[in-house]
């Protein structure tokens, strides 16, 4: 399908040639696509919820072509302990008596054995594990709860027909991007943030002071998915509730929530580190981590590591993506994240431009001034932080695609030379976005990749393990030996809430003397050598 990236130049180049030569072209056609979409728009109710069972049935339906996804980055594996322990009733685990055979990246060993992340996108999965027996139906809710929770915050601050074009600008993000086909997140901050800001237009243009539950809400997921971003998305809008004065029954009710929602966090803080005032996060830090969570912070000394990957990640990659953060490097380096980030979020970074375009008449838009602020607080607080990726931006995700259908508002009214051409780009340019998200995601399922050819090799984790148990009865341990030449971002040694009554237990190979422990601890189970650098499908018995 390589033919795809030419196609859709093809395509933005005859859009373009229409608006200037013929904008009449198609005009039947969209104004009875308007007026349909007009009535089904005067619903909203219908509107959120139809979209969220869109985004639902729509995903379900193509599972035969286009399955569950594997995980294969560290912070994927990490939600999955998060999230099995969640579904067995706890909020963390003991300390295994091994626990350095399982040291691996961003899971806590002691005081005890946990992800180091904030709970809110792990308890969503954890959901999917318990009613579906799969966490990623968990993910799965969570995006149609996003699609739904999009739509609903543009009703507040858009007409009702252009926050439908919102929503369905919006379905690309919510079944095609990493969001739904993974496991690192992002709609459930997306669901904070479209609270936080739908909430405030009901309770501000509205008068509707019992929508500051929504607001309350909001901020308790923001508080517990993504903590530093939350913060930088809502201090604007927590200014803006009480300019010209101050509102105190909405503060009142969104007390109501925060207050026993931040209690719970305290809660599960002090059941995973022993202090209600510290987050795993800070404590993982604290154990392993030599970068700080912002750039102009001082690198750490570090801790010690009991295997390779560790010490690969904690010692070298991320000190030098610290290094690149400090440096004249970070600038270009924003771009091109904010470049991918309105790629993902919008489905083309034709909107960026576009907004970009229109940004002097969007500053002097009183409708929107809050959401493009919230914008602008965001990509300010990314300047210090040191990595930044597409899910790190879900809080602002309801504030973007605002400003971007207001951007195609303003788009509607352009008229050089008294032609029609921001009418009909403001009605071509949803639809070839659109497009051009079902055409590259049917390329990819028509493709049927296998997970070695598409992803890292550890993704082919599961089926390794899946072989050893068809071909071995029993119990198995895999001991996995790295050569020091892989990639330190493929880590095999990852597993459940409940070590000990997994079938197959991957631990890392500390040498013959260390292994002598494990080797006794575990010595009902049959013990293999794993070596996934010389071959990532090769079991071979532990001499």
């Amino acid at each position: 399908m390589a033919f795809l990236p030419a196609l859709k130049y093809v395509m933005w180049g005859l859009a373009g040639f229409a608006a200037a030569l013929r904008p009449a072209v198609g005009a039947p056609f969209f104004s009875k696509l308007e007026e349909l979409g007009g009535r089904v728009a005067r619903r909203p109710a219908v509107v959120f919820l139809g979209l969220g069972l869109v985004v639902l049935l729509t995903r379900a339906a193509l599972l035969p072509f286009w399955p569950v996804p594997k995980p294969v980055i560290y912070d994927e594996f990490a939600y999955l302990l998060q999230a099995d322990t969640f579904a067995h009733g706890r909020f963390t685990n003991s300390t295994h008596k091994l626990w350095q055979f399982f040291e691996s990246p961003y899971v806590l060993q002691h005081p005890t054995y946990a992800a180091k992340y904030p709970p809110g996108h792990a308890l969503a999965m954890a959901a999917g594990q318990v009613v579906f027996q799969d966490p990623w139906f968990g993910v799965w809710l969570s995006c149609g709860f996003m699609a739904g929770a999009l739509v609903w915050a543009m009703q507040g601050w858009l007409p009702p027909d252009w926050s439908l074009i919102g929503g369905l600008l919006a379905l690309p993000l919510a079944i095609n991007s990493y969001w739904m086909n993974s496991y690192w997140g992002g709609a459930v901050a997306a669901v904070g943030g479209a609270l936080l800001l739908g909430g405030y237009a009901r309770v501000v243009s509205r008068r509707q002071p019992g929508y500051a539950l929504a607001m309350g809400l909001g901020l308790a997921i923001l508080a517990n998915t993504r903590p530093y971003e939350g913060l930088v998305f809502a201090v604007p809008v927590m200014i803006a509730l009480f300019l010209p004065r101050p509102r105190w029954k909405a503060l009142a009710l969104i007390t109501v929530i925060l207050v026993p929602a931040f209690a719970l966090s305290a809660w599960y803080n002090h059941a995973v580190t022993g202090d209600a005032l510290q987050l795993p996060f800070t404590e993982y830090a604290r154990q392993y981590a030599r970068i700080p969570i912002f750039n102009f912070q001082s690198l750490h000394q570090g801790g010690t590591y009991s295997n390779s990957v560790m010490a690969d990640l904690h010692q070298k990659w991320e000190p030098a993506q610290w290094l690149a953060a400090r440096s004249l490097q970070l600038l270009p380096d924003r771009l091109t994240d904010w470049q991918r980030i309105v790629s993902t979020l919008l489905g083309s970074v034709l909107f960026g431009l576009l907004i970009l375009g229109f940004l002097r008449n969007l500053s002097r838009d009183r409708r929107i001034r809050l959401p493009l602020i919230c914008l602008g607080a965001m990509l300010a607080g990314s300047l210090i932080e040191v990595r930044y990726y597409d899910h790190y931006f879900g809080p602002a995700t309801a504030a973007l695609l605002i400003v971007t259908v207001q951007a195609l508002r303003h788009l509607r009214q352009w008229q050089p030379g008294r032609r029609l051409a921001g009418r009909f780009l403001s009605r071509a340019i949803p639809v070839l976005v659109g497009g051009m998200a079902i055409a590259n995601q049917g390329a990819v399922i028509l493709r049927q990749e296998p997970p070695e050819n598409s992803q890292p090799r550890n993704a082919l984790r599961d089926r390794v393990a899946a072989k050893l148990l068809d071909d071995q009865l029993g119990q198995h341990v895999i001991l996995v030996r790295y050569s020091g030449n892989q990639s330190p971002h493929e880590e095999w040694v990852y597993n459940t809430a409940d070590i000990d009554r997994q079938d197959v237990v991957w631990a890392h190979d500390l040498g013959a003397t260390a292994n002598a422990a494990l080797m006794e601890y575990y010595k009902g189970r049959k013990i293999w050598l794993f070596q996934p650098d010389i071959n990532p499908t090769q079991l071979n018995p532990y001499p």
